[in-house]
C-alpha cells in the first residue's frame, strides 16, 4: 500500500488485497487531495439452487465467470438517470445525505440493467458513519490505509464522512461522486458473480504474485469503467450537470504510480482509460477488463 501523499496532491482511488483465503480486498481509487483507498471483499455466499420444475421461471442468480460473463458479452447500457442530490456540503450530515442520494440514483441505474440480464439485484447497505468500525470484512483499517470501501460479505458500501472529508475528496463534490460510483461498481461485481470468480483466481495464484496482482488490477479498472457508465447516464440531468459528471470521470486520472511488485491498481493512464471507456460508451461490453491485453491493465 502506498503512503499518504501530501495534502492537495493527487491520490489513489483504490487497490486490491486478499485478506484471507476466499477473500478479495479491492481498493478503489481517489484523487486529490490525499491518499484515499477503499476495499471490496468478495462474498462467499452460495448461489441459489435451480428449480427442477420446468414451469418455474429460472431465478436470477450470479454467474461466476469473468471474460465470458454474459453481462459483458451482451452489451447493456444504463438508462438516463435523473439524480436528486442535495446541495453539497462537507459536514458529516451533509456528506451522509449526499452519499445516500447518490446510492439511490445508482440503484435506479443498475437495478433494471441487472434485472433485464436475469441477474440478482439487491440494494447495497450504505454506512456513512463518521468513522469506520470493525465488520465482517475484518478490522477497520487505519485512516492512512483505507477510507471508502465496499464489503461483499455484508454487501455494504462504507463511506466514512470524516475520512473522506479530511483525507479524501475535501470540498470537491466530483471526487466524492467518483468514489461512490467506483465503490458501487464493486457491488455490481459482487451481484453478478464476477467479484467471487476473480477472488478464486487471486487465491489460486497468490495475492502478491504477478498473476494475482494483474487480476486485482482487472477488478479495480472494471469498477472504474462501471463508474464511468453511471456518470454518463446521469450527466446533464437533475442535480448532475455535465460539468460535474465530466469532472468526476476525469478524477480517475490522478493515480499515484506503484512499483511493479505492488501494482494492484494499474497505471494512471489505464485508470483514466477505463473510466473514459465506460463514460463514452455507456456499455458493459466496454468494461470487459478480463479480456483486455495485459498492457491495458498494467
Amino acid at each position: 500500500m502506498t503512503q499518504p501523499a501530501a495534502k492537495n496532491n493527487p491520490v489513489v482511488l483504490g487497490s486490491v488485497f486478499v485478506l484471507v483465503v476466499a477473500f478479495v480486498l479491492g481498493i478503489g481509487q481517489l484523487s486529490r487531495p490525499r491518499l484515499v483507498t477503499g476495499h471490496a471483499l468478495a462474498s462467499s455466499r452460495p448461489a441459489p439452487s435451480a428449480s427442477t420444475d420446468p414451469s418455474t421461471p429460472i431465478r436470477p442468480r450470479a454467474v461466476h465467470r469473468l471474460a465470458d460473463h454474459p453481462v459483458l458479452l451482451t452489451p447493456a447500457s444504463l438508462q438516463p438517470q435523473t439524480c436528486a442530490l442535495p446541495p453539497f456540503g462537507v459536514t458529516d450530515q451533509q456528506l451522509a445525505a449526499y452519499y445516500a442520494a447518490g446510492v439511490d440514483c445508482l440503484d435506479q441505474a443498475w437495478g433494471p440493467l441487472l434485472t433485464t440480464a436475469n441477474l440478482p439485484f439487491d440494494k447495497p447497505v450504505l454506512d456513512a458513519s463518521a468513522d469506520l468500525k470493525d465488520g465482517p470484512c475484518g478490522a477497520a483499517p487505519e485512516s492512512d490505509h483505507a477510507v471508502a470501501y465496499y464489503c461483499g460479505r455484508n454487501r455494504t458500501i462504507y463511506m466514512p464522512t470524516s475520512r473522506l472529508r479530511d483525507n479524501g475528496g475535501g470540498e470537491a463534490p466530483a471526487t466524492h461522486l467518483a468514489t461512490l460510483a467506483h465503490e458501487y461498481g464493486h457491488h455490481v461485481q459482487a451481484l453478478t458473480g464476477m467479484l467471487r470468480a476473480a477472488d478464486l483466481k487471486i487465491t489460486e495464484a497468490g495475492e502478491r504474485t504477478p498473476a494475482g496482482l494483474e487480476m486485482s488490477r482487472r477488478i479495480e479498472l472494471q469498477a472504474n469503467c462501471f463508474a464511468g457508465m453511471f456518470l454518463s447516464s446521469a450527466a446533464g440531468r437533475g442535480s448532475v450537470p455535465q460539468s460535474l459528471a465530466r469532472q468526476a470521470q476525469e478524477d480517475f486520472q490522478y493515480a499515484i504510480e506503484e512499483s511493479p511488485e505492488n501494482n494492484a491498481h494499474g497505471s494512471a493512464a489505464n485508470q483514466a482509460q477505463w473510466a473514459t471507456a465506460g463514460f463514452k460508451s455507456n456499455s458493459t461490453a466496454s468494461c470487459n477488463t478480463f479480456a483486455a491485453q495485459p498492457q491495458q491493465v498494467s
